[in-house]
């Protein structure tokens, strides 16, 4: 028989060798993890546990002077669907969208047939399955009361869901001054390296128009964040790390909210097309910005034409006879003309050549500068700007600002218009660059290529009134910005404060006139084609002994302006001193 050689220990020893190889191998594993990157893994390990979650903060309110809110954050009830409440750790993915959307199917018909019809679909549950497992799944927004009655009956009944907190605009007298106070919108975090937030798209209000845009940095606040522990498929699980986020500054609004309301009641009655404006000469404060047609805030309607511009920022309007209590100013200043030179004899019209006449209003007779203001004639006006040089027209238009943004906390909005002067023609009518007879004509009484905004104008007067060019301020207790300062000479202020009282007293402007307020006031007709009724405007400011408010009144196509746009101006100055 064959002999067995086997010995106990023969296979034992191999064996015993290959354990000790693979246990030094797990050892040195080990160690590696140990003494190796260990930061790296760290930091990679806490990546996948947690999840760092933005929280936008309550924007801050546009309030009246008063102090009470206009535009304002309130309370938005939304209904959310934990996901992690509802899956089974050990579901499939298909199994989790399953019970989701089943869930979200229930509660739906519980609420009632217009949330079930309205609940999100299989595609958006499972890109938030996909994208945002940590976070709530957003099912409806904006819920009413009626609805948050409904939830608290069933809601014992859905433990997965809850009330999520979110934040909403509302707008106070939405039709009061649209243009200016503006709208928000929702959009992303704004917060300082928004990619390392999970809900990058965490919807948040900022600034879209007006002064909700202009004023976006204090208004907006400072966001929060949580961050989130989650298990091995990134659904929530605690909160680790809170940080509240804080609410945005309000802002007083100066708005002379009683003047508003009055300017806005006078152009809905009479239908017009327009702006206005008002500002407060001690303070630089606007207290009137209308700008008609408009869109009530809030309202989703496309609105007529233009119905969201600020026509008092961007107005695209020649300024007509408005201009020449400004010119007479600037030549009076300048030594041009003086209280009696020239007196220039008008016949109803200024010749431009044998058959091409500038026509004016009336025969005049002889004029000098107090009644051409008063009486707006055309003629007196052509021929001073016809004898001034080109560098004198040119300082003019300069000299009050035409030409420039008024550079105010809306200067987005704001637009430059057009100083028709010999430069501006050399610069800009490459067709025609030479400055002609009748476009000095033209440029003395605001016609030809000017193009100003009411904001300009009404900047432009209170500066030949107090010597102050001032940037606009819609806030309250804004520190004053004065542009400019210019001592007048007296003797030119004199006259044309003189002309412009009896512009009201006896002139073009005595639909201004009332014994309860003395007031300085131009009309202007300006022309904007052959077939289209001319813009009506008065530039007006009282007291008229010291003036402290200036108002500007723009209807367009109204046609004359001491007739449609001197009484608006006459009741919102009487309303002005009244309020202050």
């Amino acid at each position: 028989m064959p002999t067995n050689d086997f010995q106990p220990g023969e296979f034992a020893r191999p064996l015993r060798l290959a354990l000790l190889l693979v246990l030094a191998g797990l050892l040195l594993c080990v160690a590696y993890l140990q003494l190796g990157p260990t930061d790296r893994l760290k930091a990679q390990s806490h990546r996948e546990q947690t999840r760092l979650v933005y929280i936008p903060p309550c924007r801050g309110m546009l309030q009246d002077r008063e102090g009470n809110p206009l535009n304002l954050s309130v309370p938005s009830y939304s209904i959310v669907l934990r996901p992690e409440l509802v899956r089974d750790p050990r579901d499939t993915r298909q199994r989790t969208l399953e019970k989701l959307s089943a869930e979200i199917t229930d509660l739906g018909m519980e609420l009632g047939h217009e949330f079930y019809q309205f609940r999100p679909t299989m595609e958006k549950i499972e890109r938030h399955l996909r994208e945002q497992p940590a976070l709530p799944l957003m099912l409806w927004e904006d819920i009413d009361a009626d609805t948050l009655s409904r939830w608290t009956m069933i809601r014992d009944d859905h433990p997965a869901a809850e009330l999520l907190l979110t934040w909403r605009r509302e707008y106070r007298e939405p039709t009061l001054a649209p243009q200016l106070r503006g709208l928000v919108k929702r959009s992303g975090p704004r917060a300082d390296g928004v990619e390392k937030y999970w809900n990058a798209n965490a919807p948040e209000l900022t600034g879209a128009s007006g002064l909700e845009k202009a004023l976006d940095s204090e208004l907006a606040g400072s966001g929060g964040f949580e961050r989130l522990q989650t298990d091995v498929l990134s659904y929530r699980s605690t909160v680790l790390e809170s940080k509240p986020s804080l609410p945005g500054a309000n802002c007083r609004l100066a708005l002379c909210l009683e003047a508003q309301r009055l300017a806005e009641q006078q152009f809905r009655s009479g239908g017009y097309r327009g702006a206005a404006v008002a500002l407060d000469l001690q303070t630089g404060e606007v207290l009137v910005n209308l700008s008609m047609p408009a869109v009530p805030l809030g309202v989703r309607d496309a609105g007529e034409d233009g119905a969201y511009q600020n026509r008092v920022l961007s107005g695209y309007y020649p300024p007509g006879s408005t201009i020449k209590p400004l010119l007479a100013l600037y030549a009076l200043d300048r030594k041009l003309i003086t209280a009696e030179e020239p007196v220039v004899d008008c016949q109803g019209f200024y010749a431009l050549g044998e058959r091409t006449r500038l026509r004016c209003s009336h025969v005049h007779g002889e004029v000098a500068v107090v009644e051409a203001i008063a009486q707006s004639c055309n003629v007196f006006f052509s021929d001073l700007a016809v004898n001034m040089t080109a560098e004198d027209f040119d300082d003019f238009a300069r000299f009050f600002g035409f030409g420039e943004k008024p550079g105010s906390a809306l200067a987005v909005e704001e637009i430059a218009g057009i100083p028709f002067s010999p430069s501006w023609v050399t610069q800009k009518r490459k067709h025609d660059p030479q400055w002609h007879l009748g476009d000095a004509a033209n440029a003395g009484i605001g016609q030809g290529a000017w193009i100003v905004t009411p904001m300009q104008m009404a900047l432009a007067v209170g500066f030949a009134l107090t010597g102050d060019l001032l940037v606009p301020n819609y806030i309250v207790d804004n520190k004053l910005v004065i542009l400019k300062h210019y001592e007048w000479s007296q003797e030119a202020h004199r006259l044309v404060v003189e002309g412009m009282r009896q512009c009201v007293l006896a002139g073009t402007g005595q639909s201004m006139n009332t014994p309860r307020l003395a007031m300085l006031g131009k009309t202007g007709t300006a022309e904007v084609g052959k077939k289209l009724r001319p813009h009506a405007w008065m530039v007006a400011a009282a007291p008229a002994d010291a003036p402290r408010f200036v108002v500007v009144v723009v209807v367009e196509h109204g046609g004359g302006g001491g007739r449609v746009a001197g009484p608006i101006a006459r009741e919102l100055l009487l309303k002005l001193t009244e309020a202050k």
